[in-house]
């Protein structure tokens, strides 16, 4: 088999485990009492404070998540289609919100430190949004946060040295205090993307 091949199926294996993470999760979810968005009422814990670096090199804490609600999403610039996509699709939903959302933040945890550097972050991400902030540090540190997350990812070998990564594919929405208020899932409908964005601002 060749290696072209090899990526593309590792690369559908990509999506169909991050769907099957994002259905755990929503097992999690729906398990909540008092369903309804921002009312999450669980013994699950969501996020850890943490001390890393962001795509400018400059420190980021916990304390970038509070004083207005913001996009969460983990992946990795290597990504065949799924984080490029969620990079796009978020910075589709503010030009659309205009406004409206302009105090909303987006973040992009790596799940792949070992690559995605500070430099390498930020040439990804200023090709596509001027409004969503890569994360990156240590690798232990930032596998760390992303666990504290109840993120999903695993190393997949391509060969030859090289890899992807199975990854967690949903948006997280938090409140102005941080704290998980929705979550959006790859390839949800946009407007009900949106209107998730809408409600953590009037919330």
């Amino acid at each position: 088999m060749s290696k072209r091949m090899l990526t593309i199926l590792l690369g559908l294996s990509v999506g169909v485990l991050a769907i099957s993470a994002g259905l755990l999760l929503r097992v999690v979810w729906d398990g909540r009492s008092g369903a309804g968005a921002g009312s999450l009422a669980t013994s699950v814990e969501f996020g850890a404070p943490f001390s890393l670096v962001d795509h400018t090199g400059a420190e980021i804490t916990e304390a970038a998540f509070k004083g207005q609600p913001s996009l969460l999403f983990f992946g990795f610039t290597h990504c065949p289609e799924i984080c490029p996509t969620t990079v796009y699709d978020m910075e589709t939903w503010f030009q659309d919100l205009g406004p409206a959302a302009g105090d909303v933040e987006a973040f992009f945890v790596t799940v792949d430190p070992e690559r995605d550097t500070s430099e390498f972050l930020s040439d990804y991400l200023t090709a596509q949004s001027d409004r969503v902030t890569g994360i990156t540090g240590a690798p232990e540190d930032v596998w760390a946060m992303a666990r504290s997350w109840r993120v999903y990812w695993q190393k997949r070998p391509l060969g030859d040295g090289d890899y992807t990564l199975d990854h967690f594919a949903s948006i997280y929405v938090l409140d102005a205090d941080g704290k998980l208020f929705e979550k959006i899932s790859y390839g949800e409908d946009a407007e009900s993307a949106k209107a998730k964005i809408m409600a953590a601002v009037n919330s």
